[in-house]
């Protein structure tokens, strides 16, 4: 990603996503997606890209900073500091699942979770990312005041 592929004033930014199998067109798996952000992180995006007087990608693979990370650079990352974190072995899907499971937490419907994802549609979101947690369930019980005797 390029500081070009970030919009201050949308509070977004658009990524490059390459999807195995992508029921898109003539795409090869690989096509532009935008996600809108808060604003919050639009800053801490900012302050990151002034700080560090980025130019080219804001992720290079090295310090030379000609090639973006690849996915599974990103994983090995991942673990590693994972690992220095004291996190048992981590990997990229869990924060995505991690995003769903809080935007469905905060009422974001699915159409907007699965958008957000870049899922071709939300049964893939609802059956794979946004499942309820347990203090959700809980929550929607007492709301309802359910007795189970």
């Amino acid at each position: 990603m390029t500081k070009d592929k970030i919009s201050y004033v949308d509070h977004s930014i658009t990524v490059l996503v390459h999807k195995r199998k992508s029921k898109k067109k003539n795409t090869d798996g690989k096509f532009w997606h935008t996600i809108t952000i808060d604003g919050v992180t639009i800053g801490e995006i900012a302050d990151y890209t002034n700080k560090w007087d980025m130019k080219g990608l804001l992720f290079p693979a090295s310090l030379k900073g000609t090639k973006p990370l690849t996915r599974q650079a990103v994983a090995i990352k991942l673990v590693k500091y994972g690992a220095i974190a004291g996190l048992r072995h981590i990997h990229a899907h869990m924060i995505r699942h991690g995003i769903a499971m809080h935007l469905q937490g905060q009422g974001v419907p699915a159409e907007a979770i699965a958008h957000h994802l870049a899922h071709s549609s939300t049964a893939v979101t609802l059956s794979t990312y946004a499942r309820m947690s347990a203090s959700q369930e809980k929550a929607i019980l007492e709301n309802l005041n359910v007795k189970f005797r």
